[in-house]
């Protein structure tokens, strides 16, 4: 695992059950917000030259031209942003002012002339408790925030998000008892010159027209949604685009081990001595972009991401990448850690799942055989990769790199390093040859090629060094997993979706704003004799006028009694996304555009715990014309109706509104709860005590072990943060005291191993 070098995210100040808590849950994810809002526009508009930073100009016909210079068959480094370096801080730029209750305010206004969207890294930041930070655009039609001492980390670093358009808006609020003055750096700048997504949804985009949609795959539903949840799309350095797989590991212990190609670590090669540590850390993650039906393609949720990971194992003769992220995913991105075959090919037909130049997730099919072939640059060796002679359905293309090639039992078998296919073939064209010679690294040449764990994939997936070459995926939470409930889905075809048009001479759409007036929506979930945590929904929706600023539109949760009942949630849906961002990890949260077809992931405020019958309902306020609505089967799909309305007061089925069944596209994702309890199923209480707890003294000078068991043997072994073995110490006593006084300040692995377990955890000194 991971666990055992290269490790940086864990608090050890604190005791041990805090220490242990922190490495089981799933609550602290990246680019998860607080709430609040910022300053209101007025006072916004108060001497706003005061406070706006104007970056450089820079020909983008001549940067389009350097990427057009530097593209090769590596299909990775796919770069959409441009990069400033700056050091904007509260004394060097912006302004300053404090109100009246004593809270001091810091804004910062950065522009960049023509760009589609700005994004930034905060190279150092470390704020006090009650303290916030909110970006958004000038108008605050997008906000992303606030971000608070919940998001301090040992990497003193915070990528954002992109902020659609060419200005952007920093705001700090430090309240006047502040334990200490927040530091606050904003160390990048990047300005997207693509309008990376911006496309989307389309029929396909430009040269991605032969390449399906995940979900039109006819196994979609019984292997490929599954296996698909592994691959997550990459933003690296804030400028480029690669793809990534959760691995499974032969402890089978839920380590977020991330597979991808050394070549979108170190743009394709073209950086001396590669800081892997840096750039792992600024890593963005992309879970569950898809287009939520087969065609047209949709826009994805975007809400699901994750930044920052570490470097486990980097070998760039084969072009392996394996990291590991900073914390598990969530149970409601509903992650999946995909099995993997470091033995040799499998069996056929072979998929590859992917992101192509960032758009959602597509998959191709290969039936005929794989042999290995050199892929010719000049950085790998020979005979490391799989060959793909021809994709019988689909392509790869730049910003597919790092991606997983699945054999017929959905084990990873390799990944992308690049090749020459495309969707387009005209004879005798240098480069237009249709879908050909695709390579993807092996895994079976990176799994041991000496006993150095920094370029191996053995040490970290298979630790205790089983005879194991082949392990099947593994959904880490297990029996507590969260499901995606989907009426749409099991009444009918999720294909087969229409925004429904009220009758003429009214005018809008029945499952949305419309001129008859309607009070709210809702879809109807019966789980009988059940009971269930709701983490969030789903919505997909069609394109509309309007935008979020102008609008209201409130999503609740009813206990149901044969119709919407008890009112036991409700907040206010203000869809974002995270758009690819050009800083050093992150993206910042942006209202999204209502001009699209699109999926969104609402995550629920609070604990949603409803019981046998539930509806997730939305109300649209302060919207003129024909704009928001919900999608709904068509007419004939289903016998069964699922979907509400209400009216002056009252909620009746829709089918006696628009006389047929019909179901909304709105989907919850639930974690089945036991009827005694709170706790999910498979879930233990979170208060047990663990067979081994580390955790260091107040003045960091002592490192305390216990085990559970008396008198047993214990091994420790402490190591830095790049895996180097500092020292061991064996012992034959359950608490044991170890003195670290002598340690520099730093990150440090350790490694306990008792005669029947191991536990491998971080310090920070």
């Amino acid at each position: 695992m991971c666990n055992f070098a290269y490790i940086k995210y864990m608090k050890t100040n604190i005791v041990a059950l805090v220490l242990v808590l922190l490495c089981i849950t799933a609550k602290g994810v990246a680019q998860i917000s607080h709430g609040g809002s910022p300053l209101p526009m007025l006072t916004l508009k108060s001497s706003s030259a005061d406070f706006f930073v104007e970056m450089p100009a820079f020909d983008v016909a001549e940067e389009l031209h350097t990427d057009s210079l530097n593209e090769s068959d590596l299909r990775g480094g796919f770069r959409f942003a441009y990069k400033f370096m700056t050091s904007l801080n509260v004394k060097t730029a912006g302004t300053s002012f404090t109100m009246a209750d004593g809270t001091k305010v810091w804004r910062l206004g950065i522009r960049s002339a023509g760009a589609y969207s700005i994004n930034v890294l905060f190279s150092e930041f470390e704020i006090p408790e009650g303290s916030q930070v909110f970006l958004f655009n000038p108008d605050q039609t997008h906000i992303l925030g606030s971000f608070t001492h919940q998001n301090n980390s040992k990497l003193n670093i915070l990528p954002v998000a992109p902020v659609k358009g060419d200005e952007l808006i920093i705001e700090y609020h430090e309240p006047a008892n502040a334990a200490f003055a927040g530091r606050l750096v904003v160390g990048e700048v990047n300005h997207d010159y693509r309008n990376l997504r911006g496309a989307e949804p389309g029929p396909n985009l430009g040269t991605n027209f032969c390449m399906d949609n995940l979900v039109c795959d006819p196994n979609y539903n019984n292997q490929y949604e599954e296996v698909g949840r592994s691959v997550v799309l990459l933003i690296i350095d804030g400028t480029i685009l690669c793809n990534g797989t959760l691995l499974n590991n032969t402890e089978r212990d839920g380590t977020p081990f991330l597979l991808t190609a050394s070549h979108c670590l170190n743009n394709r090669f073209n950086v001396t001595n590669p800081d892997y540590e840096k750039v792992a850390g600024s890593i963005v993650c992309f879970f569950n972009y898809n287009s939520p039906v087969c065609s047209p393609t949709m826009r994805g949720t975007e809400e699901q991401s994750m930044v920052s990971a570490v470097p486990c194992a980097i070998n760039e003769k084969t072009d392996l990448a394996l990291l590991e992220l900073l914390q598990t995913p969530p149970v409601y991105y509903r992650p999946y850690y995909a099995g993997w075959n470091a033995m040799d090919a499998g069996v056929a037909p072979y998929s590859g799942i992917h992101h192509p130049g960032g758009s959602v997730k597509r998959i191709n099919k290969y039936t005929g055989e794989l042999n290995v072939a050199s892929f010719d640059i000049t950085h790998f060796k020979e005979n490391n990769h799989w060959h793909i002679p021809r994709w019988n359905d689909g392509s790869t293309a730049s910003g597919s790199s790092g991606s997983p090639l699945f054999d017929a039992q959905d084990m990873v078998v390799g990944a992308l390093s690049g090749g020459s296919s495309n969707c387009t073939f005209i004879p005798g064209h240098p480069t237009l040859k249709g879908p050909i010679n695709d390579y993807y690294y092996t895994l079976k040449d990176s799994w041991a090629p000496d006993t150095t764990k920094e370029i191996t994939l053995k040490y970290w997936l298979n630790p205790m060094s089983f005879p194991i070459y082949k392990i099947e995926g593994l959904d880490p939470y297990g029996d507590a997993a969260a499901v995606r409930l989907s009426n749409l889905t099991n009444n009918g075809n999720r294909n087969n979706i229409e925004a429904l048009k009220v009758a003429l001479p009214d005018s809008g759409f029945v499952f949305g704003t419309n001129t008859t007036n309607p009070e709210s929506f809702a879809e109807g979930y019966s789980i009988s004799g059940e009971k269930v945590r709701i983490h969030g929904v789903f919505m997909v929706t069609p394109s509309a006028i309007g935008s979020w600023k102008d609008s209201k539109v409130t999503i609740s949760v009813y206990n149901g009694n044969g119709k919407p009942d008890q009112l036991i949630h409700s907040q206010i849906f203000k869809p974002t996304y995270t758009n690819l961002d050009a800083s050093k990890t992150g993206f910042i949260e942006t209202d999204k555009p209502l001009n699209r077809d699109m999926e969104t992931f609402v995550p629920f405020t609070s604990r949603v715990v409803a019981e046998n019958e539930f509806y997730i309902s939305y109300t649209i306020e302060n919207v003129a014309g024909d704009t928001i609505a919900v999608y709904n089967l068509k007419s004939g799909e289903s016998t069964k109706n699922t979907a509400w309305i209400k009216r002056s007061g009252e909620w009746t089925e829709a089918s006696n509104v628009i006389n047929f069944a019909t179901s909304l596209f709105i989907d919850p994702v639930v974690q089945y709860m036991e009827s005694s309890g709170e706790n999910p199923v498979g879930i233990e209480p979170e208060d047990l005590n663990p067979a081994i707890r580390v955790f260091t003294g107040a003045d960091r000078k002592q490192l305390y072990i216990l085990t559970s068991e008396p008198g047993e043997s214990v091994q420790v072994e402490l190591l830095s943060v790049t895996g180097k073995l500092i020292q061991t110490n064996s012992f034959r006593s359950n608490q044991i005291t170890l003195p670290i006084s002598h340690l520099s300040r730093g990150i440090y692995i350790v490694n306990v191993k008792t005669e029947k377990t191991r536990y491998a955890t971080k310090i920070v000194l």
